[in-house]
């Protein structure tokens, strides 16, 4: 007999990690059929199940859940902020583009620093990710102006215009996120030129 989406999401509290990773799987692989299961987990004063439910109706992607990930953009977790945009972005609405910018510094990828779980997210985007993450290379954050350079440069480079990275770069003021200021917003202002004519 099956195990019932409400067995697998008290796994998800087990202390055993393969345990909790073989229960989420199980649970994407449910589809919609987990919704509302972990809709109802992300009520939980347990973080980590709130944190594994939010991942799991992100990759399920459910239509129905577009408001509970619009919802998870304002939570407290950074973890969770990132689940919702990545959620909004797998149902492609219209919200998506803005929500992985707000959260272009949430959920970071240990493995490779400084990528976050909505910087591949806006490079997914492509040109059309643009215009919204380019103000963040003017950020007061030096992570945050430089994961957005991440974005544009992936983006960039796989357009037309972005073939002789290297030469555009340069003569649009060789951007550095952690250079001078004041050279830093002169090569701010002229992407921000660039990609209004070619975003």
């Amino acid at each position: 007999m099956a195990t019932s989406v409400e067995d697998l999401v008290r796994q998800l509290s087990s202390p055993d990690f393969n345990a909790r990773a073989l229960a989420l799987a199980e649970l994407v692989q449910r589809g919609r059929e987990a919704t509302a299961v972990l809709t109802e987990a992300l009520k939980s004063s347990d973080e980590p199940l709130r944190t594994q439910a939010a991942q799991g109706l992100a990759e399920i992607a459910d239509p129905d859940s577009a408001e509970t990930f619009a919802q998870l953009l304002n939570d407290d977790d950074g973890e969770l902020r990132a689940r919702g945009a990545q959620g909004l972005a797998l149902l492609n609405d219209p919200r998506a583009t803005d929500a992985l910018v707000r959260t272009i510094d949430d959920l970071e990828d240990l493995a490779h620093f400084p990528y976050t779980l909505s910087v591949y997210g806006l490079i997914r985007l492509g040109p059309a990710a643009l215009p919204a993450v380019a103000p963040l290379l003017k950020a007061e954050n030096p992570l945050t102006r430089q994961r957005a350079f991440l974005v544009i440069s992936a983006v960039v480079q796989q357009m037309p215009e972005g073939k002789d990275w290297e030469q555009l770069w340069r003569s649009l003021g060789s951007y550095n996120p952690d250079g001078a200021e004041s050279e830093r917003e002169r090569a701010a202002e002229l992407w921000l030129g660039w990609i209004r004519q070619h975003g």
